[in-house]
């Protein structure tokens, strides 16, 4: 319409062009004998006419890029927000769910049954020290024991002085008994060498006071000997008696139950009142000074993880809190049901770190301080592979694939391009309005970018 009316004006100038009278479209329209294929063509021609007006006289909907140039070939440009690629620090992770373990966990039994519970000294969360009362039981008929034990046994040390005395005294008795017999058997020896000097009777005395007395000392040293034997028992007796006396004294002692460690009280499942069992564990105490993690790293990871290698735990209802560790060791046995290896990793005292505490533990692999990075609102992923637009400085936009390491919460490493080829520091990168882009597609930089 606009070239038309534009013709018509030079013509017009030129004084080639008259102007007749513009029929009206009524004036058009057929007669009432016209045929009726001949109406219809009528009410098409108007329906065309009304929607050429229309689009005249309303305007075009809103576009989103811009025209350099007029006419039909004008080149549309895409306002965009962009960024320079930078450098920072990265690092390699493996993450992996976990919950803080004491590598001392005891559980402590009562080591009498039966007995009445009359008091509980420390409760859950408290800590205690090694050997503090954790519990005492009924002890009454117990302390009577340990007495009636300790009287047996200062009893039988008192047999065994009575024995040993008797001893003594049976070892004064073969001595004498040897200094007789040895004087008769010197007697008889002496008259008998006199011959016949000798009256007959004496020589017959003096055998006989020698036989008196070998048999004085035979009855004797019988005496010792059942005297060491009665000594023997008596030591006997004495360390039987002890025996009983030390388990009455222990049986005693383990009326009050003690904690064998230092730590925390993280279970108490007896109350005063109660009756003891040796089944159930009364108390579990984990020694929270050496606080270890059991990690399950996958398989396809765990050959990436070396011992001495730091790990970071964050606690999963406080990520800002950090606590660490260090890998201790690596087992190479795989778990078939899992399909993972186990690792352990000490960790460091530090205030907060409780046993049971559920963490989020990082083991770092490995670590960069300038590495190339882009910032993630400029990434997009086609089939996982993730992509940017690079603005040129012909201003036009190039779809670059890239080869994508660790990550940070706001930027991804750039490793490479697909081919394995660098990509350069100083490339700008569209961060806002990237998503309608084509690969070669007109961006103008918005001016606040």
């Amino acid at each position: 319409m606009k070239v038309a009316y534009h013709t018509r004006a030079r013509r017009r100038a030129a004084g080639l062009y008259h102007a007749a009278p513009v029929a009206s479209p009524l004036a058009m329209l057929p007669s009432a004998h016209a045929t009726r294929p001949a109406l219809a063509l009528a009410a098409a021609l108007l329906g065309v006419l009304a929607a050429g007006c229309d689009s005249a006289g309303s305007g075009a909907p809103a576009e989103e890029t811009r025209s350099t140039t007029g006419g039909r070939d004008a080149v549309r440009e895409t306002l965009v927000m962009v960024e320079k690629l930078a450098r920072g620090p990265v690092r390699d992770e493996i993450i992996v769910s976990a919950k803080v373990d004491a590598r001392t966990s005891v559980q402590v039994y009562p080591k009498l049954a039966g007995l009445q519970v009359t008091a509980v000294h420390f409760e859950e969360g408290d800590r205690c020290l090694e050997g503090a009362v954790l519990l005492e039981l009924y002890d009454g008929d117990l302390r009577l024991a340990a007495q009636s034990a300790r009287a047996a046994a200062d009893e039988a040390r008192h047999n065994r002085e009575r024995a040993a005395l008797t001893l003594d005294e049976d070892g004064r008795k073969v001595e004498r008994a040897e200094r007789v017999a040895h004087k008769a058997e010197a007697d008889l020896a002496r008259v008998a060498d006199l011959g016949e000097l000798v009256n007959r009777q004496e020589i017959e005395d003096k055998k006989l006071a020698a036989t008196n007395a070998r048999d004085d000392l035979e009855l004797a040293r019988f005496a010792e000997r059942a005297a060491r034997i009665a000594l023997q028992l008596a030591d006997i007796s004495v360390e039987k008696a002890a025996i009983e006396a030390e388990r009455a004294a222990t049986n005693l002692g383990y009326a009050q139950v003690r904690a064998p460690v230092a730590g925390v009280v993280a279970e108490r499942a007896i109350f005063p009142g109660e009756i003891s069992g040796t089944a159930v564990a009364a108390f579990v105490i984990a020694d929270d000074s050496d606080l270890m993690l059991n990690l399950r790293v996958p398989q396809d990871s765990y050959l990436r993880v070396l011992a001495g290698q730091d790990v970071e735990v964050r606690p999963v209802t406080d990520a800002l809190r950090r606590f660490h560790g260090t890998v201790r060791a690596v087992n190479p046995v795989l778990d078939r049901s899992t399909g993972t290896v186990h690792v352990l990793c000490d960790l460091d005292e530090q205030a907060g770190l409780v046993p049971g505490l559920f963490c989020e533990a990082r083991i770092i692999t490995s670590a960069r301080d300038q590495a190339l990075l882009v910032s993630k609102r400029a990434v997009l992923y086609e089939d996982d592979q993730p992509v940017v637009f690079a603005v040129g400085q012909d201003g036009t936009a190039r779809k670059l694939a890239f080869v994508a390491g660790a990550s940070t919460p706001t930027a991804i490493e750039v490793v490479s391009d697909l081919d394995g080829g660098p990509v350069a520091d100083d490339l700008v990168v569209v961060t806002v309005g990237q998503e309608n882009l084509k690969d070669g597609a007109a961006v103008k930089v918005a001016p606040d970018a």
